[in-house]
């Protein structure tokens, strides 16, 4: 009997090691796929592909207008898309997009199906991971909206805060599975918790703001038929004064969350993930003020963004880590100690 239960205990082990190996991959592909999309949207090969799923009508794109009907053009004005001129390069990249976008598609599917052996011991992690799969049908069900809408700010806005929303929800079904070896973080004060929860929203309005000052930038580049690109920052309305001062009371209550952690933490991880906090903090400031010292720089478009992203997800990390935790203390402990009955058996 004492065989059985150790073999059973030993299989549950793998089973939510295997679920912890694929979420973190997937959360690794999300946001390599966030980068991506930057890379998309600052080259300007948002519509690289003007139709969806297909790209110039065929599911692997032409290498060159010359494999595409004579009257292209016309066929895709009549459908609303003026001035579409084939361009291999921005083709490509969007296209390219969108294999990322299906592979981490693939990637949540298999989370899910890594969940289904622990849905009994973790349910909620079962439900997280499946709610992940749902809402990467209806990205890309937005990412179409945003190719058919010709890159309508709003629609990108969405479609940026519902990727936010999946790398959110992976992370917490990852901490969730994690969270029977975490030792508990009961050092630091308890407005610690409402210090990260601004800090996030905060963080995801300046996004909002940010994908604003985008769309401004694109006016501004068309209005000048792509040169002068010195005078762009110039000519920008007053959502990039907003978007770059905003920026100040951000940076002042994340190094706020930062020192708190640093100083009063015991422990390994929060630590270390208060000091990748700030270190993408520096960077963004780094970026952004390369952006306006630079006259937009097209490197640092995507970057800009992408560490904004990184952020929210460890700011999100560190919150779940240090808050007190809501389950059973008694199940929590025998949770623990059978991972270390089981890491500890001779294989």
């Amino acid at each position: 009997m004492g065989e059985e239960s150790q073999l059973s205990s030993r299989h549950r082990h793998a089973a939510r090691w295997r679920f912890i190996g694929c979420a973190v991959g997937t959360v690794a592909t999300i946001y390599a796929l966030i980068l991506v999309g930057g890379i998309v949207r600052a080259s300007g090969a948002g519509m690289g592909c003007p139709d969806w799923p297909t790209c110039f009508g065929q599911w692997v794109p032409p290498m060159s207008a010359a494999e595409l009907p004579v009257d292209y053009q016309t066929i895709y004005a009549d459908r609303g898309y003026a001035d579409t001129t084939f361009n291999v390069r921005k083709t490509w990249t969007e296209y390219l997009n969108r294999l990322l976008g299906v592979f981490t598609g693939f990637a949540i599917l298999a989370t899910v199906l890594f969940a289904w052996p622990i849905r009994k011991l973790d349910p909620l992690v079962f439900r997280l991971a499946a709610s992940g799969l749902v809402l990467v049908a209806i990205q890309g069900w937005l990412g179409s909206r945003v190719v058919a809408s010709n890159l309508d700010p709003g629609m990108i806005t969405v479609h940026m805060l519902v990727a936010q929303l999946i790398v959110g929800i992976m992370i917490i079904a990852l901490w969730k599975a994690l969270r029977p070896i975490l030792s508990r973080e009961g050092s630091l004060p308890g407005y610690t918790n409402a210090l990260l929860i601004a800090a996030m929203i905060a963080g995801l309005l300046q996004l909002v703001v940010g994908t604003q000052v985008r769309e401004s930038v694109d006016l501004v580049a068309r209005a000048s038929d792509h040169t002068d690109r010195h005078l762009w920052i110039a000519a920008l309305p007053w959502i990039y004064d907003v978007h770059k001062w905003f920026a100040l009371p951000l940076v002042l209550i994340n190094g706020w969350v930062i020192w708190l952690t640093l100083g009063r933490s015991n422990s390994a991880l929060p630590r270390g993930l208060a000091i990748a906090l700030g270190a993408l903090m520096l960077g963004t400031l780094a970026v952004g003020t390369s952006m306006e010292r630079l006259n937009l720089p097209i490197y640092a478009q995507p970057l800009h963004l992408w560490f904004g992203s990184l952020i929210f997800g460890l700011q999100l990390a560190l919150l779940l880590i240090i808050r007190r935790p809501a389950v059973d203390p008694e199940a929590s402990a025998g949770a623990a100690r059978d991972f270390e009955q089981v890491a500890g058996a001779p294989q």
